[in-house]
């Protein structure tokens, strides 16, 4: 007698340089131009309604973040490779050594700023007696959210949901198709919404930061969803493709004429959905790159922020008043900040970044250390 066996079909194996590497680059510059727009010689939420909503991109990383994972640690995880313990302190030490290092760097610019009098530009957010919250990630139990480096209410809510990560993946597991993790992906997204609508009066998608959690978590769950649709589907690659970009698509059509953020999340899903299905044939030029910087821009963007509309655009201004008075220079001196943006997050993820992580890789988390069973080696590392 002949026995046959059906496997889960596989989606073709991470690599770095492919379109979700670009989609993440992207979106972190969308959060700097979000964060940035306010000091533009005309405020960019003046300009058009797409620049107010650059929570849509940190929608898009806590979507990534479970969607990623779930593609590069899964496997792991549900073979018992990597224990749940193990798993959690790789998230942990990938993702507050930066936190503590960028709430160190912010403390002493501000502590220098008050020595010789200046105030930073929105003062109002580097307050001392919010610093410990800060330092222990308290926002996602509701406290220090919207002071000192913003994003990191991000980090905070999503260590929560790491934690929980080897069992939800296993559930995830016993979906048993695309469609179905798909419908269940579209119930949680329309749930959560109706929830938060209902309970807090507010959308779900740009809850106010005292309610991290309640927003981070429908998203991590969404994205393992599009990750479990990924593994069981049998897309073509030009089917994928039509999903990531009929997707990408719908996102820019949607926000230019400022419709529903719900139509935006969906748009989102289905390019993560495409992409993540697309095998990376050729790397795209500069991806792996912005990969590798999208975490340091996302997180470190904010002392350049302070350093250059605090210090450097007064004393250019001073110096040449018509960076200040003439339209372009203005204008060029506020697109220098985000060049500038791009390059300290580049140097901080060379000189220190990388080498960190690799020292932490090798003192902890080299085989034999913390468990006896080894990590798989996915080629990409997720950057959040």
């Amino acid at each position: 007698m002949t026995t046959t066996t059906t496997a889960t079909p596989q989606p073709a194996a991470l690599v770095r340089g492919g379109a979700l590497d670009a989609l993440r680059f992207l979106a972190s510059m969308f959060v700097v131009l979000f964060h940035f727009g306010d000091e533009a010689p005309i405020p960019l939420a003046d300009l058009h309604s797409v620049w107010e909503r650059g929570y849509l991109a940190t929608d898009f990383f806590l979507l990534l973040s479970g969607f990623v994972l779930a593609r590069a640690y899964g496997a792991g995880v549900v073979s018992g490779r990597i224990t749940p313990v193990r798993f959690w302190l790789k998230r942990f030490a990938r993702s507050y050594p930066t936190h503590l290092i960028t709430l160190a760097i912010l403390a002493l610019l501000v502590l220098e700023a008050s020595m010789i009098g200046k105030t930073p530009v929105h003062a109002e957010r580097f307050e001392w007696s919010g610093l410990p919250a800060q330092i222990l990630l308290l926002h996602a139990f509701g406290l220090g959210g919207g002071q000192w480096n913003i994003p990191a209410w991000t980090l905070s809510a999503l260590l929560i949901c790491y934690a929980f990560f080897p069992w939800l993946w296993r559930a995830m597991r016993r979906l048993p198709g695309p469609l179905t993790a798909l419908a269940l992906g579209l119930t949680l997204m329309l749930v959560g919404q109706a929830l938060s609508l209902t309970l807090l009066g507010h959308a779900l998608f740009d809850l106010p930061f005292q309610w991290a959690m309640f927003r981070a978590a429908p998203l991590f769950l969404i994205g393992l969803t599009l990750a479990r649709a990924v593994e069981t589907a049998d897309w073509s690659p030009r089917t994928a493709r039509l999903i990531g970009l009929g997707g990408g698509a719908a996102l820019l059509a949607n926000v230019a004429v400022a419709g529903p953020d719900l139509v935006s999340l969906i748009a989102i899903c289905a390019a993560v959905l495409g992409c993540g299905a697309l095998p990376t044939a050729k790397p795209i030029p500069g991806a792996a790159w912005g990969a590798k910087v999208s975490f340091s821009l996302f997180m470190t963007h904010t002392i350049t922020g302070i350093v250059w509309f605090s210090g450097v655009q007064p004393l250019v201004e001073r110096l040449h008043p018509a960076a200040a008075t003439v339209a372009w220079q203005a204008w060029g001196l506020w697109g220098l900040a985000l060049v500038a943006a791009v390059v300290a997050a580049d140097l901080y993820n060379r000189l220190i970044d990388a080498p960190l992580q690799g020292a932490i890789r090798r003192r902890w988390f080299s085989t034999g250390n913390l468990s006896s069973r080894p990590d798989p080696r996915p080629v990409a590392e997720p950057s959040a």
